[in-house]
């Protein structure tokens, strides 16, 4: 599967979380938390688990790298198999609460390989709304030209 083919079947599962319409925050949660881990426990995960299973019900598999460990901006990795075999890993970077950003990237398929790296990243709000952090990887997605 193309790079271009793996971000057309994310934004597609994207469309149908959004559609489904992510919990309403409440107006006592607009304020950012000075914990990060409550951030990412509460808004991007969440966002992450409920992206997660629209991509399964297409056959791809979204599941956080547990093994990733970044102590300086606590955002999660994740690792996406699509279905067909391809792997893409989604990383989130930044310095909470200053930045989030987000990298979709396509390894190499074998060790011999000259190079088939790609990757694209795009800057996301840090807020506690989900469902404006899942708008914006909407917009961030279908604006990106690989």
């Amino acid at each position: 599967m193309t790079f271009n083919a793996q971000i057309d079947h994310l934004t597609s599962a994207l469309r149908h979380t959004r559609a489904r319409l992510l919990a309403p925050i409440s107006p006592g949660q607009f304020q950012l938390p000075r914990d990060p881990s409550i951030f990412v426990e509460d808004v991007l995960q969440y966002m992450m688990d409920e992206w997660s299973s629209d991509l399964r019900s297409q056959g791809h598999v979204l599941e956080e790298d547990t093994q990733w460990n970044d102590g300086v901006n606590h955002y999660p990795r994740y690792l996406l198999r699509m279905a067909g075999g391809d792997l893409a890993q989604i990383h989130f970077t930044g310095s909470y609460p200053q930045a989030l950003h987000m990298s979709i990237s396509k390894g190499f398929r074998n060790g011999v390989q000259f190079s088939d790296a790609r990757m694209v990243q795009f800057e996301l709000p840090i807020t506690m709304d989900p469902n404006k952090l899942l708008l914006s990887v909407l917009g961030g997605l279908k604006e990106i030209t690989v």
